[in-house]
């Protein structure tokens, strides 16, 4: 009997939202923002989450423009490849090309979990905000978060 110790150890996917406010602009902007293990992902006050792109990554292996440019398009910000995203039987692996080259696999559940949740927290968050911060713009766009 062969015994194999190999241990794969599965990265932590979590979403946060953040209102970021600049000194020449009146506007405050609602940015989805992707941490892995603890950590952002990127600069999101540079670039966005599109969480239709997110939520469609759950269902199948494909290229996803989770991360894109705030006004939607991700050729905007520079990104002309999106993550490539692979399901195997328990895990889920992202391939990441742009903006920064980085690799991750998490557990399929807490995948799913963890985008289901994210997303119904930020619905959540957004509709207290909506009320209670001025001129608050919604970052990609707002049809994202009426789903």
């Amino acid at each position: 009997m062969k015994w194999d110790s190999t241990i794969t150890l599965m990265n932590k996917l979590k979403l946060q939202n953040k209102i970021y406010s600049f000194d020449n602009d009146d506007h405050a902007y609602f940015v989805t923002m992707i941490f892995v293990d603890g950590e952002v992902l990127t600069d999101f006050s540079y670039y966005a989450t599109s969480l239709t792109q997110l939520s469609n990554s759950i269902v199948k292996d494909g290229e996803y423009f989770i991360i894109t440019c705030w006004c939607g398009v991700p050729e905007c910000a520079g990104i002309e490849q999106g993550i490539k995203v692979t399901h195997h039987q328990n895990t889920v692996k992202w391939t990441i090309n742009q903006p920064q080259r980085q690799q991750f696999t998490f557990s399929t559940h807490d995948y799913k979990t963890a985008i289901s949740e994210g997303i119904k927290q930020i619905k959540e968050d957004l509709l207290i905000h909506r009320h209670t911060v001025q001129k608050l713009e919604i970052v990609p766009n707002q049809e994202e978060y009426n789903n």
